[in-house]
């Protein structure tokens, strides 16, 4: 077989032969891969291994327990149990008034309490030692040292207070008279009463006590008809009835 031009690689010849052109071809990529790593090699080499480095760091680390060392320790608290208490309510001060003095009582406390009205009626002449007054029996102006209650004859008249009987009399003007002496210095007079009186003098007598009764044996008011005459005085001085049978004088 005969070739014209250049003969066949492999073939006689004197031509090159493909393993030879292989072992030519790999040289010359060793020889390229030298030359780059000549300058660049040293730099490849430090990068790979830090990353070697940092991944084999990594998993150890992300194996490896961590332990956390507490360094202080925790403060132990004391918790004791609250017993609840009730409220403390403290008392209002008590406030003491100071004593107030006792007026002075002008009449005696044992007898004013004790006081009552000697008869039930109706009051036709007042007690006046200032003004003068129409007697109508006597046709003139007095005074008036009591009052004249007028009631029905008969009516029991009482002693206004406790005390003695001091005198019965029958007076000319003012007819049939008792006259009790009380404590303190205070007597009663009950004039114009009937003739016969349940009492005599130095008699103990109670408040209330029936001591006569109504009559018309006044003179000197024998135009009032039938009335108590009731008169009262102290230390000799008359006082109006009312205050003292009221408790005002």
């Amino acid at each position: 077989m005969f070739y014209f031009g250049v003969p066949p690689a492999g073939r006689g010849g004197g031509g090159t032969s493909r393993q030879e052109r292989d072992t030519h071809m790999k040289d010359s990529r060793n020889e390229r891969l030298r030359a780059m790593f000549a300058g660049r090699g040293y730099y490849i080499a430090i990068a790979l291994c830090l990353v070697a480095a940092g991944t084999i760091g990594y998993f150890a680390l992300r194996e490896r327990p961590v332990t956390v060392e507490q360094t202080d320790t925790p403060p132990v608290l004391d918790i004791q149990p609250v017993t609840p208490t009730q409220p403390v309510v403290k008392p209002a001060p008590v406030v003491i008034p100071d004593p107030v003095e006792e007026a002075e009582i002008t009449e005696p406390a044992e007898l004013l309490p004790q006081v009552v009205s000697p008869l039930d009626g109706t009051t036709v002449t007042v007690f006046s030692m200032t003004e003068l007054l129409y007697d109508p029996t006597m046709a003139d102006w007095r005074t008036h040292d009591g009052i004249d209650v007028q009631a029905d004859e008969g009516a029991a008249v009482k002693t206004a207070a406790a005390g003695t009987v001091q005198s019965v009399t029958d007076d000319e003007l003012m007819g049939t008279t008792v006259v009790i002496q009380h404590e303190g210095g205070y007597a009663t007079q009950y004039s114009s009463l009937q003739a016969d009186v349940p009492v005599q003098q130095g008699q103990q007598v109670a408040a209330g006590e029936v001591i006569g009764r109504v009559g018309a044996t006044s003179a000197a008011e024998s135009r009032m008809g039938p009335h108590l005459h009731f008169s009262v005085s102290r230390d000799g001085a008359v006082i109006d009835p009312h205050d003292y049978v009221n408790g005002g004088e």
